[in-house]
């Protein structure tokens, strides 16, 4: 199932970026501006989730420290 998903996304994809660049003119470079935008901003929640959230941050903090020794 994943992989026909894949394979759609890059049958359409190519498409539907020159019919908005091309067909829509200007008005097409915004809507790709902002689809570029939303997914900038939407990419840290994306990696956050896909990390594991809260219990990656806990492991994180419960990690063993090196010791500094101070003379």
């Amino acid at each position: 199932m994943t992989e026909r998903l894949g394979l759609l996304r890059e049958a359409l994809g190519p498409g539907l970026l020159i019919s908005l660049c091309i067909g829509w003119g200007r008005p097409g470079w915004y809507v790709v501006g902002a689809m570029f935008a939303l997914t900038g901003l939407a990419a840290p929640f994306a990696v956050r989730r896909a990390g594991g959230g809260e219990r990656a941050r806990r492991a994180h903090r419960t990690a063993p420290r090196k010791a500094t020794v101070v003379s």
